[in-house]
């Protein structure tokens, strides 16, 4: 399919130049468009990636207007791509320029952005790919690993970058507990009370939850959070062929490392990589302590990825399409 290129940048790799084309697409859906970036390197490439963005308003480059400025998912690409690999990023239903009407949004449920992944890697397949990759990043990682379960699509394996090993509800949960536990007890069991209605079925009112929850519990959200509660990545990742590369970071204080040793414990063809300075937006920070990494790392598109992150995805990508 002939393509019209809008832009081309130029990346030098040590004194080597690779040219890369980048170009905005759309992947029609039975509810609208997926507006997406497909970046490939000079020449052909029979193997592609599917970034797959975390929870949130988590646009295609790894940013959201909740002070989250990272631009993690491009510099992913654009590692990728310097290492001879097609990558298609995309905005997720309801994000960015993936246009949903406001009053859809509430009906949203898990098994939509599902299908939104499995419909990005059928596009793929439709422009000639043979392989392709899923590299979901937080929820994105839980995602993948629902994407490879269900079996739609054919994949060539997963990278899954922090991506939770436990139930949304425990989730949730624990990173609660270690915002809010000794210092504001009251408002943790408020939030372990709630959390514990929406995933039995009830609809809890914003009347009957404390202000400062409510961007997390409103209403609106709920069905979504219901739908994610009632999974366990850990049954799904076991009934998963493709090899998987499970990444985790030490300084990571949302999705600590244990649960990617989870993850690891109950698949059948994974591995487990921790890089001990790594935040969950894939870079460095220089301590585990949360405000300090959201005045830091979530806030500077500047900094770079974790060294050792992509020659770690790049060198599992090589061995699965070479053997």
């Amino acid at each position: 399919m002939k393509r019209l290129i809008i832009v081309i940048c130029v990346m030098v790799l040590s004194s080597v130049s690779l040219y890369a084309v980048s170009e905005e697409v759309v992947i029609s859906c039975s509810w609208g468009n997926i507006a997406a970036t497909l970046s490939e390197p000079e020449g052909c490439s029979e193997t592609a990636v599917l970034i797959i963005a975390g929870s949130g308003p988590t646009d295609r480059n790894g940013n959201s207007g909740l002070n989250l400025n990272t631009y993690a998912y491009k510099m992913l690409s654009d590692g990728l791509v310097e290492s001879g690999y097609a990558v298609l990023r995309y905005d997720k239903r309801a994000i960015g320029a993936s246009y949903l009407p406001n009053e859809e949004v509430p009906n949203l449920l898990y098994d939509d952005f599902v299908e939104d992944a499995e419909r990005c890697v059928a596009w793929l397949r439709e422009q000639g790919y043979i392989n392709v990759f899923l590299a979901g990043h937080s929820e994105g990682g839980s995602i993948a690993i629902e994407v490879a379960q269900r079996g739609v699509v054919d994949l060539a394996g997963l990278v899954l970058l922090a991506a939770p090993g436990y139930p949304m509800d425990k989730i949730l949960s624990g990173q609660l507990s270690a915002q809010l536990v000794p210092s504001n007890m009251g408002l943790f069991v408020a939030s372990e009370r709630i959390i514990r209605r929406i995933k039995s079925g009830e609809t809890v009112d914003v009347n009957e939850m404390p202000q400062e929850l409510l961007g997390l519990f409103h209403p609106t959200v709920q069905p979504f959070l219901r739908s994610s509660m009632q999974r366990d990545p850990c049954k799904l990742i076991a009934e998963c062929d493709e090899p998987i590369l499970i990444i985790t970071g030490g300084r990571d204080i949302q999705v600590t490392v244990d649960n990617g040793e989870s993850l690891l414990a109950a698949a059948r063809n994974a591995r487990h990589v921790t890089f001990e300075n790594m935040s969950h937006v894939l870079k460095d920070a220089p301590s585990s302590d949360r405000v300090e990494q959201l005045l830091s790392v979530y806030t500077n598109s500047q900094l770079s990825l974790t060294e050792g992150l992509m020659p770690t995805i790049v060198e599992f990508m090589n061995n699965v399409i070479t053997k």
